[in-house]
């Protein structure tokens, strides 16, 4: 059985909570809105943050939105969470020069890493996604790998991490596939060469993915319940596996909550489950809509019961309409 791995200056090591954009009801980015989001997170035990992924809507903000909002977040970010303190921004464009274009566009800013994503849209060979992740490790920060092909259409093979292992700059991988015979390859990959370590985000595999040796989680969810994923990734880094098992059961009843309105509007359930909660705006970038008004019942029905998971003492009071 392989041992969770346990470096806590690594980037994608323990829980990673891949933060929303908070945003206006004009669609633009609102720093100072997510402040309450953030104190719950570092109540939770959460140390690093990644920007402008899947739940942050990355791809439909401007470089320089993304930029903006990850400059005032960090600055919040350590002030509440101190010294461990850790940032992370994802870079995602349809081809190689958007994504350096991205990359550039946060020079100056303290961060960990970037997360790149495969291109999107076309499909392309192991050769020309080779030569994306190059160029991005070329440009002067640690890379993250990000396989995500749900969204990119681009799955990322073992035998192109693989050759990417010789890129001083690539430094982990986080893996969104929920192929749990690819991640058990990506964890087998990071024991060959020290400093690259894996991230599970997959939510309803949390437990597998750190029983296979993945080094950090990933989890959406964790904006919800930092303490609840914190507590699954203790739990199996000590090697109590059952543990980590009965919290995944918990993790899987929060990502049931996705199935209100599936897919990429996921992102939508979220931010209204977090605005019921007091934590952040509900508006999402177009085109995303609002969840309607059945929706938004069956969203209020389905937090009832998971109160003790989501509503720690310290949170404020749940609002009553997002």
């Amino acid at each position: 059985m392989a041992t969770v791995i346990d470096r806590s200056d690594h980037p994608v090591t323990g829980l990673v909570i891949p933060l929303v954009t908070a945003l206006d009801r004009r669609g633009r980015p609102d720093p100072p809105a997510v402040r309450p989001l953030l104190a719950h997170l570092a109540a939770g035990g959460v140390t690093t943050l990644m920007l402008a992924g899947t739940n942050g809507e990355g791809p439909l903000l401007t470089p320089d939105e993304v930029r903006g909002y990850a400059a005032e977040v960090s600055a919040m970010w350590r002030e509440l969470a101190g010294a461990s303190a850790r940032i992370m921004v994802g870079a995602t464009g349809a081809g190689t020069r958007e994504t350096l274009r991205r990359i550039e566009c946060l020079a100056g800013l303290d961060l960990a890493a970037v997360v790149v994503l495969a291109p999107t849209y076309f499909r392309h060979t192991e050769r020309e996604l080779r030569a994306h992740f190059r160029d991005a490790a070329h440009h002067g920060r640690p890379v993250v790998i990000y396989n995500s092909p749900g969204y990119t259409g681009n799955p990322i093979p073992v035998s192109v991490v693989r050759r990417l292992l010789d890129e001083p700059a690539v430094i982990g991988l986080k893996d969104s596939s929920g192929d749990a015979a690819l991640f058990g390859q990506f964890c087998a990959l990071a024991r060959e060469r020290p400093g690259f370590q894996v991230a599970q985000g997959a939510e309803r595999q949390l437990a597998e993915g750190l029983r296979l040796g993945a080094a950090g989680l990933v989890p959406g969810v964790g904006m919800l319940a930092p303490a609840l994923c914190a507590g699954l990734f203790r739990a199996a880094r000590d090697g109590d596996h059952a543990a980590a098992g009965a919290l995944q059961h918990d993790v899987d009843r929060l990502a049931a909550l996705f199935g209100i309105r599936p897919g990429a509007s996921g992102v939508v359930v979220m931010k209204t489950a977090l605005h019921l909660l007091g934590l952040c705006p509900p508006h999402a970038a177009a085109p995303f809509l609002p969840l309607d008004d059945t929706e938004l019942a069956a969203l209020r029905t389905a937090l009832a019961p998971l109160h003790d998971l989501v509503r720690p003492a310290a949170l404020p009071a749940a609002r009553q309409s997002p």
